[in-house]
């Protein structure tokens, strides 16, 4: 009885440690974003973005693969 309570532990820190490095990720690209949007650097700010959205992308497909290897 207790191991399920250990393994439901470890998928919900597994789920937390993927949000994190998700999230984290696309708030500090939204703040670089703003930031050079607002010095003026408009064209840096929009290469800045598609980097972000691609590389979030990417994450996601990571932690979709990494969600799927972890409910087989």
């Amino acid at each position: 009885m207790a191991m399920k309570y250990v393994l439901l532990t470890v998928l919900v820190a597994a789920a937390m440690v993927v949000a994190v490095v998700v999230f984290s990720r696309a708030v500090g690209g939204g703040f670089m974003t703003s930031a050079r949007g607002a010095s003026g650097n408009h064209t840096g700010a929009a290469e800045w973005h598609h980097r972000q959205q691609s590389d979030r992308n990417a994450d996601s497909e990571k932690a979709r693969a990494y969600s799927d290897s972890m409910s087989k």
